[in-house]
């Protein structure tokens, strides 16, 4: 048979043993970069890391969502946890959404476009266009306007 050793667990580096995670709740923002969080029955100040949006951790604040917080060094949040469904593509390029309301606020503009035709909204301004532009009723069709312009 051959030699048998005794092995042994190394004693973990000071460094590794102090980068851990844990995952933290968001209490309020506290300045442009940094959070107030909460992990277990501890609150720290938390950067961001500059890989997370932080629009998606004021969501997480409001929403009550869990942040990833790596304690390295100094508290930084890597990431929040997804806690409802997203908008994903599929394979094809494709997005599919199901949903009883749908929004879309745009301060400025909003386009809808594919190669031959578009709707934009810009301002007080709705604009159609395309090789056809078909408007249907059932009932009644209203337009309505101070002045109609017909080509």
């Amino acid at each position: 048979m051959g030699t048998v050793r005794r092995v042994t667990a190394k004693a973990p580096r000071a460094a590794l043993a102090a980068s851990a995670m844990t995952l933290g709740v968001i209490e309020a923002r506290v300045s442009d970069d940094r959070w107030r969080v909460r992990a277990g029955r501890e609150t720290f100040i938390a950067a961001c890391d500059p890989s997370v949006d932080p629009a998606l951790l004021d969501e997480a604040s409001r929403t009550g969502a869990r942040v990833v917080v790596d304690l390295a060094d100094e508290p930084v949040i890597a990431g929040a946890l997804t806690t409802s469904r997203a908008v994903s593509y599929d394979r094809d390029g494709a997005v599919l959404i199901e949903a009883k309301r749908f929004v879309v606020t745009a301060a400025e503009e909003a386009l809808l476009r594919t190669r031959a035709a578009f709707v934009q909204v810009k301002g007080g301004d709705v604009e159609s266009f395309g090789e056809r532009v078909v408007s249907r009723a059932r009932e009644l069709l209203k337009v309505l306007g101070r002045n109609v312009r017909i080509n």
